[in-house]
């Protein structure tokens, strides 16, 4: 009898998983990760006229230095993905930007503060006459860029 019972039970979480996975795969963002594909790792480019597309943030300091700005934990508190996964939002709301600021000071304070942050696009195509662009998908004039927390 317990080895049914274990029989089943094992039966039942693999049927969950695998419809986790399925329904996933057919409706899921990557917000139903791990039940569904992580975008960032799953995409084709086509060799003639594909685009590879990778975001990344620019930020001018308080002095006007323009900086580019790692996207790693240990700079922003957030990883390249977390702000992958945003991209539309922020390009929707470039004010969501002042967080990132906020999130700078608190993790760099012995750097200078940023008085503007865009978000960027590098864009290449791919082919036999390829192209290279930096697009800026949204920018955003931080508020009170030496104490950016009084923004939010």
């Amino acid at each position: 009898m317990g080895e049914g019972v274990s029989r089943g039970w094992r039966l039942a979480v693999t049927g969950l998983l695998v419809g986790g996975v399925v329904a996933g795969s057919l409706v899921g963002d990557d917000r139903w990760w791990p039940f569904s594909p992580m975008s960032q790792y799953a995409f084709l480019v086509q060799d003639q006229g594909g685009v590879i597309s990778s975001p990344y943030l620019e930020a001018t300091t308080v002095q006007g230095q323009d900086v580019r700005v790692r996207l790693d934990r240990e700079n922003l508190g957030m990883e390249r993905s977390e702000i992958e996964g945003q991209l539309r939002s922020l390009q929707a709301e470039p004010s969501r930007l002042q967080a990132v600021a906020v999130l700078h000071a608190r993790r760099q304070p012995e750097q200078p503060r940023w008085s503007q942050v865009r978000l960027m696009d590098d864009r290449r195509v791919l082919g036999d006459d390829p192209s290279h662009e930096q697009v800026t998908l949204a920018t955003w004039d931080v508020e009170h860029p030496e104490d950016p927390e009084r923004g939010l």
